[in-house]
């Protein structure tokens, strides 16, 4: 399959699986164990590959820093083969930069004597492939660094060593590359052994190794980005290749490659294999070399924040005796990318009926998967191991639990333009989302274009922002928003995905038309909670001025008459009146500090003042705005001690109102001059129908409060003076304020409800 170039790559395959059993079977106790087989294969293809005639490197033009906010939230750091860079069908125009803030270009091999190799990646690199490259990662602000390789697995392993003693060279053949291309930084691939390297340090290559690393931080241009490439064992490997404690001082990230572990854990718990055995290439748990615990060691050495952990765009399959797990191959070993393993189900060699799709059952965590199937062509059971969008998401997911700097991607040349890898990194590391909005809007209400791309959600947040009021930011309940004529709304949205991601925000904004059409038969309506809390109902939001978190103390809230948008008061329980939603200043208010005395308000109609009723019925004036507060009230009910008093209710001509008390009598007061009102027996009534004649008590239907006011319009019994309660009375009253003292959902609307207008048109003199 031409994915991974397999007919190159399964004789190379085979010779270096008997090497690297060799390798396991004596390294079992000693150092690096787990450095990659496929990193060397992938190297040698790169600089073997037949890439032909290639048009030269044009400079692209340069561009704003890159790296910056508005991307991924943890790193997405993807390696990219020369080798196939250019591939429409897995090459970089298959890739979204959008998701990724660094791609290492892989990449120029050195030398014995420290110079850079003339050989197929130095021709891709001088080449107008690397020069595209450059110009889409960096117009979607993601970083391009440059990956030079060393790789020396044979006995004292001369060519590491050489290549280090000529450190200076390398460097500054690195150094001058970056300069001339333009690029963001460079990925240090050196995989080798530690050992002598001719001297009598047992050591020296893993000394010379930190000289070389210091050596070139030091020589880069300021803000260049280095990264180290290290072996998953290496930060518990306290003799290894790589002290990564120590290079952690001049390396801003290390990369580390946590996978081809098969290689290493198939001699151990739980496979016990007597030689190499097929198994998961990057386990998650459950086998001596996994994932977890590669972070873990990791974070304790270096610190999550330098922590890149590398995961597998692919996986390894063989010729197997029978289809069972962990199966010893019984031909070459080949590696599948993720493209081609995902397609192997397929394939028209498959014999039908044959393809099983199965899951590791000693990582249940990790979710590997491993498939097996009947090749009619190699007339052979296929065992194939390797990492799905579903095992590599559980790998995501532990990234983000020990807050990695992020993920590093091997490679994306396997993946190419794969949906189900590019939604994976979306839902756990990015998530932007489009809102769609226009610039104007004609009716009051009106409905936010939502859309997160290839990414799993599981709620949108959105926030509405009064531009004009300058006022904000607002938590809506869905995507429909309500506004006010002639005002400005921003508004922000982000993302909870089913990974339990919260991603970045995004904003649009949109300016409600002077005329616009109200949607609502109502121009504003709105819940008061009793902390003081404002909560818009179908209507444009609106801010308070006074909340007491778990205090109980608010007693009323009105509208403002006339005002739109929506302004108010609220009155707390010591007569303190609190302004929302546009401006209100009041002056002249009673307020009894610490005396939870205060029990209703009422405006007057014109909205230039208006009563504070306190629980014995006096009724005290104050101003609204500037304005000198109304005239005391006059023949108001007044009850010295007795907490009775309950709401008041101005007429909307302003000449007086009533006061309802806790058996639902009502209290006629004139205002200034007027004359007082003529009590009325259809406002009298009997104690019988308190609960129906005022609806802010909830339970009570419009209809039921309707034939309770009618049944109480007809009553001809006399006024009753107010008592204090005594049996069935007592119970009526404690009924009462179960109603009265609920936990929330009193309304302030801009206008009297029907209830309200039906009980002041009755009451009115006439």
């Amino acid at each position: 399959m031409r994915h991974f170039a397999l007919a190159l790559l399964a004789p190379l395959a085979l010779s270096c699986l008997v090497l690297e059993g060799a390798v396991a079977a004596s390294a079992s106790a000693a150092s690096d164990p787990t450095h990659p087989l496929v990193t060397q294969q992938a190297a040698q293809q790169v600089a073997s590959a037949n890439v032909g005639t290639m048009k030269p490197f044009t400079a692209p033009p340069s561009m704003a820093a890159v790296g910056g906010p508005g991307g991924p939230q943890s790193e997405i750091f993807g390696f990219a083969l020369a080798s196939s860079l250019s591939d429409p069908t897995m090459g970089a125009s298959t890739w979204n930069f959008s998701l990724l803030t660094t791609v290492a270009f892989f990449g120029l091999h050195v030398k014995d004597d420290g110079n850079i190799a003339a050989d197929s990646g130095l021709t891709v690199w001088n080449s107008s492939a690397t020069s595209d490259l450059i110009s889409k990662a960096h117009a979607n602000a993601t970083k391009v660094v440059l990956t030079i390789i060393l790789q020396d697995f044979s006995a004292g392993t001369p060519h590491m060593c050489a290549g280090l003693a000529h450190a200076s060279t390398t460097i500054a053949a690195t150094v001058a590359q970056v300069k001339a291309r333009g690029v963001d930084g460079v990925n240090v691939d050196y995989e080798g052994l530690n050992g002598y390297c001719g001297t009598s340090d047992a050591w020296a290559a893993r000394h010379s190794f930190i000289y070389f690393v210091r050596a070139l931080r030091s020589a880069l241009p300021a803000g260049s980005y280095l990264t180290v490439d290290t072996y998953a064992s290496s930060a518990a490997d306290p003799a290894g290749f790589f002290d990564v404690r120590n290079l952690s001082a001049s390396a801003d990230a290390f990369f580390v490659m946590a996978y081809d572990l098969e290689y290493s854990n198939y001699a151990r718990a739980p496979l016990g294999c007597s030689r190499f055995c097929l198994g998961p290439t990057a386990p998650l748990s459950g086998y001596y070399y996994n994932d977890t615990n590669t972070a873990s060691q990791y974070v304790s050495v270096v610190g999550a924040s330098k922590v890149i952990l590398g995961v597998p765009y692919y996986g390894r399959k063989s010729c197997v005796a029978s289809a069972t797990p962990n199966q010893y191959p019984t031909a070459a070993v080949a590696a599948d990318s993720y493209l081609d393993a995902s397609g192997e189900s397929t394939a028209a060699a498959v014999k039908a009926g044959s393809f099983a799709v199965h899951h590791d059952s000693h990582d249940p965590a990790g979710n590997e998967r491993w498939d097996t199937w009947f090749n009619t062509s190699m007339n052979c059971t296929r065992e194939l191991y390797w990492d799905d969008a579903a095992s590599l998401s559980k790998k995501y997911a532990l990234i983000r639990k020990d807050g990695l700097r992020g993920v590093g991607i091997w490679t994306l040349n396997y993946g190419g333009g794969s949906a189900a890898l590019w939604s994976a990194l979306n839902t756990y590391f990015s998530c932007p989302v489009q809102v769609t909005l226009p610039a104007s809007v004609a009716t009051t209400q009106f409905t936010l274009g939502l859309a997160a791309v290839n990414c799993s959600v599981a709620s949108y947040e959105v926030q509405q922002f009064d531009t004009t009021q300058n006022k904000g930011w607002y938590p809506l309940k869905s995507a429909v928003a309500q506004g006010f004529p002639g005002h400005a709304y921003q508004f922000r949205v982000r993302a909870h995905t089913a990974a339990g991601l919260v991603s970045a925000w995004s904003f649009a904004s949109t300016t409600v038309a002077a005329g616009a059409t109200f949607s609502q038969p109502f121009k504003g309506l709105y819940t008061l909670d009793d902390y003081g809390g404002i909560h818009a109902d179908t209507s444009p939001p609106l801010s308070g001025t006074a909340y007491y978190a778990g205090w109980k103390i608010i007693r009323a809230g009105k509208a403002l008459p006339g005002a739109i948008p929506q302004s108010g008061g609220i009155l707390d329980g010591f007569g303190g009146l609190h302004p929302y939603g546009t401006p209100v200043t009041f002056s002249g208010t009673p307020y009894w500090r610490g005396w939870d005395v205060a029990r209703d308000f009422a405006f007057l109609p014109d909205g230039t003042g208006g009563y504070v009723l306190d629980a014995f019925g006096g009724l005290h004036p104050f101003g609204v705005n500037g304005h000198a507060a109304p005239p005391a009230a006059q023949g108001a009910a007044y009850w010295p001690g007795w907490d009775i008093a309950r709401k008041v209710v101005i007429f909307s001509d302003g000449t007086g109102g009533y006061v309802m008390d806790a058996y639902a009598g009502l209290h006629p007061f004139g205002i200034g001059e007027r004359h007082l009102p003529e009590p009325r027996a259809a406002l009298i009534g009997r104690a019988r129908s308190w609960h129906a004649m005022w609806c802010w008590c909830p339970g009570v239907t419009p209809v039921t409060c309707w034939t309770r006011l009618e049944e109480s319009m007809h009553s001809r019994e006399p006024r009753r003076s107010p008592r204090r309660p005594t049996g069935r009375a007592r119970t009526s009253r404690a009924r009462c304020s179960y109603f009265r003292d609920r936990l929330s959902q009193r309304r302030l609307v801009t206008r009297s409800t029907p209830m309200e207008e039906s009980i002041l048109s009755a009451a009115r003199p006439r």
